[in-house]
């Protein structure tokens, strides 16, 4: 079976006027693919409903590697979603829909950009909203959002209560996303839970990286990327609230020098 993009390809093209040479030429696909998806599908609308109706979420399809093709830009896009959804994210039933919000605050408008640019990504037929938040009459952040009725397949996180009360654990095929994009996943969470800021010690200038996480599933998680790309992290547990939370630090100068030309501060 074809990729979501491909055959959304052959479709458009052919309603243009292409006939199944052309769009051969145009694509790459082969030609007994192009008649099949025309045959089966018709038009692009009529595959949406399709899909609805008889196929499940081509998304998930993607994301649990059951689809061939070259999904590298899907699957990073959902490294970085994951990882934003784990700090800052959350979803909530609506009647027949779920919905998707990632609170962000208002002066990052970069990371708001990216976050929104991303989830176009992976739902490009949805409508992502934005909902300004006040606070003291002031903008305080920025509520990103998305309806999709099949939330909960692409994050089996959900479930009631905050994460850090309950147990947190990947699936087989995220744990397999986050290992093949790392750097997408710990952005994510940096720009969730994490800050760049100087630390002056002696009068000397020491520019770390810190992350910061209640949930200890979630904090494992962001260690266990920094091993995965070589990056030294020192941690520590203290009191918070009712409870506690997590520290990590990235103080090496290799490590912030390396992390700045990648990721650099939240802007």
């Amino acid at each position: 079976m074809r990729s979501y993009d491909e055959y959304k390809r052959i479709l458009m093209l052919w309603e243009e006027g292409l006939n199944k040479s052309e769009i051969e030429r145009q694509t790459g696909i082969p030609r007994p693919t192009i008649r099949d998806c025309i045959n089966k599908f018709g038009t692009f609308a009529q595959l949406i409903d399709y899909i609805s109706e008889h196929d499940g979420p081509l998304l998930l399809k993607i994301l649990q590697f059951d689809l061939e093709g070259d999904h590298q830009t899907i699957l990073e896009a959902y490294a970085y979603l994951l990882g934003l959804y784990l700090g800052d994210g959350s979803i909530v039933k609506m009647r027949r829909v779920y919905r998707l919000r990632v609170s962000l605050d208002a002066k990052y408008p970069n990371i708001i950009g990216e976050c929104i640019r991303t989830i176009q990504t992976l739902f490009p037929d949805n409508q992502v909203g934005q909902v300004q938040n006040m606070n003291d009459a002031r903008l305080s952040h920025i509520d990103v959002s998305l309806y999709h009725k099949d939330l909960p397949l692409f994050f089996p996180q959900h479930a009631l209560g905050q994460k850090y009360q309950r147990k947190l654990t990947l699936e087989a095929w995220q744990q397999r996303i986050i290992s093949a994009f790392p750097l997408a996943f710990w952005k994510g969470l940096y720009h969730s839970d994490g800050c760049r800021h100087r630390n002056i010690v002696n009068g000397k200038d020491y520019p770390r990286y810190e992350f910061t996480n209640k949930s200890d599933d979630i904090f494992q998680l962001f260690c266990d990327t920094c091993d995965r790309l070589g990056i030294h992290w020192t941690a520590k547990t203290r009191p918070c609230g009712d409870g506690r939370t997590n520290d990590v630090m990235i103080s090496k100068r290799k490590d912030v020098e390396i992390l700045d030309q990648l990721i650099g501060a939240k802007s």
